[in-house]
């Protein structure tokens, strides 16, 4: 998505890693930056640095990613605060993702994910980065549902973004089954994906021809869920696609592909065609314990060793799997963000029967109040303007359909948002400033509603279970 936001005169670069040619774009790119210097347009010299650092994140140089960053981060002071802390916090984001670091990724991504000011293409790309983080930790629905929001964004953007965030929603949907460790031992054994995934995949690949880079990726994922992947030919064809990107030393992408092969070929029984997709990692239980993928190698360890009939040891690797999966609920899933952009969308879901029994015409109503809901301007003249009838024919269909008034249901959107955010995080800032917010400027409204929707004060609103865990 980094090279959707280049510039046209860094058009070489961005044709090279779309082509795959990584290294090439580096050479080319780096040299570029160096050459910058103090040189005016800081806008574009942004957007060439996160691509090259994305770049190297790309090929597993994470330590010259990082420096790129820091020196960064003078350029940044150029460019208006919100804008350099948006571009930082993309930066940090796609350097923690890299080091599997990926409740504290998410907080990062979230920053722009999360901001109303944040320019669409930039919250796109951190909605998608957002999504893969939190996939990583193992929420698969929120993850889902954050690249959703990020397909509705992307409309209002341009159709090559909307066709990144379709990609970036397969490659989910297929990845999801591949890492279901905790599913019975029966599932386990069937294919991963289907022919009809496997189908999907290759219409994508095919669309995005003129982007290898995508396109191997989506045909990579597309020999996987394939069930002639058992035969020698679906290994060979698998084998080709792995051949791919280790030829173009992306290391991280070749590393983390070689490791979904391996989930897959584990669960179909073929042990020695596992152990040589993994190569050294197969046998190198040393490296297990460090490495991004600690948790699906060991996982691998354990049935490897269990179809082999060494029992003691799968019983040994099954063991750190375990550990490695408690530890990372304990130091991740605790750190995932709270988002009120996610939260409008999920509150905007559950009222689903509510907006349904409202007439078509109100039901834009319903909608407008949802989307403006953090707004202490909404008012419900400007509602009524909005889907042009009197305030007092919206009073009568609220009343007549929903009984409450739309003063009724604002409040009572605003208190249930307010509260979640509160119990979510609680302790990072005033409750002034989190009901500021929601749209709720004076004190003594937020007390008032806020005792009269759920009897206690907002000082009294106990912390979520994940602020808990935190503070222990």
């Amino acid at each position: 998505m980094a090279c959707l936001r280049g510039d046209e005169r860094d058009g070489d670069v961005t044709r090279a890693v779309r082509a795959g040619d990584i290294h090439d774009a580096l050479r080319i790119g780096l040299a570029r930056l160096e050459r910058a210097g103090g040189a005016p347009d800081p806008n574009r010299w942004a957007a060439l640095g996160q691509l090259m650092g994305q770049a190297l994140l790309a090929a597993g140089r994470e330590e010259h990613a990082e420096e790129l960053f820091q020196s960064q981060l003078r350029l940044y002071r150029r460019l208006p605060r919100d804008q350099a802390r948006w571009f930082s916090s993309m930066d940090r984001g796609c350097l923690l993702l890299s080091l599997n670091r990926l409740g504290r990724a998410a907080e990062c991504f979230n920053v722009v994910a999360d901001s109303k000011d944040a320019p669409a293409i930039l919250r796109v790309e951190a909605l998608s980065g957002l999504g893969e983080a939190v996939q990583g930790i193992g929420e698969r629905r929120r993850a889902s549902r954050t690249l959703a929001l990020a397909a509705d964004l992307a409309v209002h953007v341009g159709p090559a973004w909307r066709q990144l965030i379709e990609v970036a929603g397969l490659e989910l949907e297929m990845t999801s089954q591949l890492r279901r460790f905790e599913e019975p031992v029966m599932d386990m054994c069937r294919p991963a994906g289907s022919e009809m995934s496997a189908r999907r995949l290759h219409t994508a690949s095919a669309g995005l021809s003129a982007t290898p880079l995508i396109s191997r990726r989506l045909a990579f994922l597309a020999a996987l869920a394939d069930p002639a992947i058992e035969s020698m030919a679906g290994v060979a064809r698998m084998s080709d696609e792995l051949n791919w990107w280790r030829d173009r030393r992306i290391g991280r992408v070749e590393q983390a592909a070689r490791v979904e092969a391996a989930l897959v070929l584990v669960n179909r029984g073929r042990a020695h065609a596992a152990i040589d997709v993994l190569g050294p990692l197969a046998t190198d239980a040393a490296r297990h314990r460090d490495h991004r993928h600690a948790m699906e190698l060991a996982y691998c360890a354990s049935s490897l060793h269990a179809m082999q009939g060494k029992h003691a040891e799968a019983l040994r690797s099954f063991r750190q799997y375990a550990a490695q999966a408690m530890l990372r609920l304990r130091c991740e899933l605790h750190r995932l963000p709270y988002s009120r952009f996610l939260e409008r969308q999920e509150r905007a879901c559950e009222a689903g029967a509510d907006f349904l029994r409202l007439p078509t015409r109100y039901r834009r109503a319903y909608q407008f109040m949802l989307d403006h809901l953090d707004e202490s301007t909404l008012t419900i003249r400007r509602v009524a303007a909005h889907i042009e009838v009197t305030e007092r024919a919206l009073q009568m269909a609220f009343r007549t359909h929903l009984g409450l008034s739309p003063a009724e249901l604002i409040r009572q959107l605003r208190m249930a948002g307010l509260r979640t955010e509160l119990q979510q995080s609680p302790g990072r800032e005033s409750i002034a400033a989190v009901a500021q917010r929601w749209g709720v400027a004076h004190r003594s409204t937020l007390a008032r509603n806020y005792r009269e929707h759920f009897d206690e004060a907002p000082t009294d609103t106990p912390p979520g279970r994940a602020w808990h865990e935190d503070a222990s």
